[in-house]
């Protein structure tokens, strides 16, 4: 009636009034109003409240046919008619083989890999699939996993996918909602062996055992890291200090046994270890001396001549890294020659320096063997005098 009267503004407020949602109205009242809202937008010049009215009202029935809109204007009934189409469109949904261009990956993130799958060592294709709407994003609602080698893989899918921009699909030159497929291969990380036992040397540092020795566990694991020599030597030691500060014993005396003969081959093949890594390796040797057979932290001694049986080093007072070495951090190895009287001690005044890399080391090697003890040389069954050469390690740890 107010439209009728020409008071379009009136009309427009009584509408706005029939649309407010406190009124309750149906969803065929909400439609009738908006289809009147749009009639009267247009009287009042407002083609884009027309449209928005419109919109609305084909949004809230798809199947919406508005009855004598082409007597009243046919541009009325032509912005009805695309604006239904429009609303069509972005409603239907395609499969890629029914547009002219279905959409493609412009971006996004990988699959997170879970953590819990590492040890596992899961992998495999993960079928994604998604409404694109016609910005070019996924519908969340629609994100779907189709097949996927572990379950847990379905959420880092799913984010994936939503995290992903796409170009929208086209059919007959208008955007349209597309359903895709994604086939991912999902595989586990490479990880860096060093980078992950400094991570846990940290959280052993803080307290937290068994989280570095999960760490450890991953730099060991050859399929995910592939480490070198050097690095398994460096996580066997550290897994070892962390097994031990857990109290399981038996684990810290394997992985502690195995890390330092691995260290003690790579030295004999000459290879050129890292300097923290050569403390380290000493360090937990020497501190460990306690548990193996008495002298075996230093190598062995070797007779210079033929005698049966080899002598044996007993024991030795501490090994101390001169003061004046302390700013340099240099380790050494001094080869000192002394002669052993047949009870197994070293005669005063015959010990010398047979090979020394650095003279600083040379006194507190002459005092270590000569504060020695050992089990003499046998030759024909009876201890005898020998000429021994002992090396002694120096390590600033």
């Amino acid at each position: 009636m107010q439209l009728a009267a020409s008071h379009a503004d009136s009309a427009a407020a009584l509408l706005r009034a029939a649309l407010d949602s406190s009124t309750g109205a149906t969803t065929g009242e909400r439609v009738n109003a908006l289809v009147w809202e749009g009639i009267v937008e247009f009287v009042k010049g407002d083609e884009a409240g027309t449209r928005a009215a419109f919109q609305e009202a084909c949004t809230l029935d798809g199947g919406l046919d508005v009855k004598g809109l082409d007597q009243m204007s046919h541009q009325l009934s032509q912005i009805f008619q695309e604006e239904k189409a429009g609303v069509f469109r972005r409603k239907a949904v395609y499969v890629s083989g029914d547009v002219d261009d279905p959409p493609r990956r412009l971006s996004g993130p990988p699959i997170a890999y879970p953590p819990v799958l590492l040890r596992r060592h899961v992998q495999g294709f993960v079928e994604v699939t998604a409404v694109i709407d016609t910005t070019g994003r996924p519908e969340a609602s629609s994100v779907e996993v189709l097949s996927t080698p572990d379950s847990a893989l379905i959420g880092p899918a799913k984010q994936m996918m939503l995290a992903t921009q796409f170009t929208p699909g086209h059919r007959k030159g208008a955007a349209v909602r597309v359903m895709v497929q994604m086939d991912v291969d999902v595989r586990p990380p490479r990880m860096d062996a060093t980078e992950l036992t400094g991570r846990a040397r940290a959280e052993l540092a803080a307290g937290h055992a068994d989280s570095a020795q999960r760490l450890l566990g991953i730099a060991l694991d050859t399929v995910l890291t592939h480490p070198t020599d050097g690095e398994r030597l460096y996580a066997l030691l550290v897994r070892g200090i962390a097994a031990s500060k857990a109290g399981q014993d038996s684990a810290a005396r394997r992985d502690l046994e195995g890390g330092i003969a691995l260290y003690q081959s790579l030295v004999a093949r000459g290879v050129d270890l890292a300097p923290f890594l050569r403390r380290l390796a000493d360090s937990v040797r020497l501190a460990h001396r306690t548990t193996k057979a008495p002298g075996s932290d230093m190598p062995a001694p070797t007779a210079l001549g033929g005698v049966d049986e080899q002598p044996v080093l007993l024991s030795h007072p501490p090994i101390h890294y001169p003061p004046e070495m302390q700013a340099l951090r240099i380790a050494a190895t001094v080869v000192v020659e002394a002669a052993l009287d047949a009870s197994g001690h070293v005669v005063p005044g015959s010990a010398k320096i047979a090979q020394s890399p650095n003279h600083a080391f040379d006194r507190e090697a002459l005092r270590v063997v000569n504060g020695s003890t050992y089990r003499p040389a046998k030759s024909g069954g009876r201890p005898v005098r020998a000429v021994i050469r002992q090396p002694i390690s120096f390590v600033n740890y």
